[in-house]
């Protein structure tokens, strides 16, 4: 299986997500054609162990994307609550980016 790398220069898209009452702002890199390859999620305090667990969560996601797992399929994934809203920030951010790329796509 192989990598696949983003260009240096790259379109993105940006939302906002909120998750226990905390905002976040999400990042989604793109390829030329559009689907997602990297993700950044930010908004937890700088230094705090929130703000590590999210990063790293965002970079394996990235991974996983780089090496073709569908965007679709990660934010299926997730865990989720009784009512199926998503268990983590990692988790609304996957959401909110499927549903804004679904919404683009028309």
């Amino acid at each position: 299986m192989t990598r696949r790398r983003l260009p240096d220069r790259r379109n993105a898209v940006l939302v906002d997500v909120e998750h226990q009452g905390s905002a976040f702002t999400v990042s989604a890199g793109l390829y030329s054609a559009g689907q997602v390859g990297e993700l950044f999620v930010s908004g937890a305090r700088s230094g705090s162990d929130l703000a590590a667990l999210v990063d790293d969560a965002a970079v394996l996601a990235s991974i996983a994307l780089q090496y073709g797992a569908p965007l679709e399929v990660l934010a299926g994934a997730m865990g989720r609550h009784g009512d199926r809203t998503p268990a983590s920030v990692l988790g609304c951010a996957l959401d909110r980016v499927v549903e804004l790329l679904d919404e683009e796509r028309g």
